[in-house]
């Protein structure tokens, strides 16, 4: 399956913060710094699903192999663990991606068509974070925990088995205590760098029910 590049880059994103969904963790996890990066993604996933379903404010910027600059788009995002995730890219190209479990979806606000996936496979990179337990995922890839500014948490990622479209590295950063993902960045293997900021997490309330379900207004179109 093809994902088109900006739900690719999305979806990294979601599925490296919920990466350790497969393992049992206290509910509440210990405010002081693992040494272990995987206890680390644990802890975090766990605070997220005990919360409930949660949205964000995200800015993503591009940066192309071989400049220093790119440019940047934000929006929101919106977690309902460990099935759903959802983001809303505003101005200046409104976009919209919804992925619950095996599908996922991308349509543009107001039209009445939009594109509809099907992950099939459990095998397929990058998605397998969201479907595969801690224990599987340390055959995959490794982890290293480092402090970051301020005393964040610095999670970096790298594939075992590198493969064509799995990124170079990743690195997650959490807050002071470990309870928030307020940072990501990649670079692919054509060095390109993308990385996202999130701040503002705030609950959803009612559930948002609504959010996590495909408009029966839009007519999906399977890809």
């Amino acid at each position: 399956m093809r994902f088109c590049s900006r739900l690719a880059a999305s979806v990294l994103l979601g599925v490296l913060s919920v990466a350790a969904w497969g393992q049992a963790a206290p509910a509440q996890p210990d405010p002081s710094p693992p040494g272990d990066p995987w206890a680390a993604l644990t802890g975090l996933r766990q605070r997220l699903a005990a919360e409930g379903p949660q949205r964000a404010e995200f800015t993503q910027t591009y940066v192309p192999a071989g400049f220093t600059s790119g440019e940047s788009e934000n929006g929101t995002v919106a977690l309902a663990l460990p099935d759903c995730l959802r983001w809303d890219y505003r101005e200046p190209y409104p976009k919209s991606f919804l992925l619950c479990g095996h599908d996922a979806y991308s349509w543009n606000p107001g039209e009445p068509v939009g594109r509809h996936y099907r992950v099939e496979s459990r095998d397929e990179p990058g998605l397998d974070l969201l479907l595969l337990s801690v224990e599987a995922l340390r055959a995959r890839y490794g982890a290293t925990l480092k402090r970051g500014e301020g005393g964040a948490h610095e999670v970096w990622l790298a594939p075992l088995a590198p493969a064509a479209n799995t990124p170079v590295s990743a690195t997650l950063v959490l807050d002071a205590s470990g309870a928030r993902l307020t940072g990501l960045a990649y670079r692919d293997r054509e060095g390109n760098q993308t990385r996202f900021t999130l701040a503002n997490y705030q609950p959803i309330r009612g559930g948002g029910r609504d959010l996590f379900e495909p408009d029966r207004k839009v007519e999906w179109r399977d890809e």
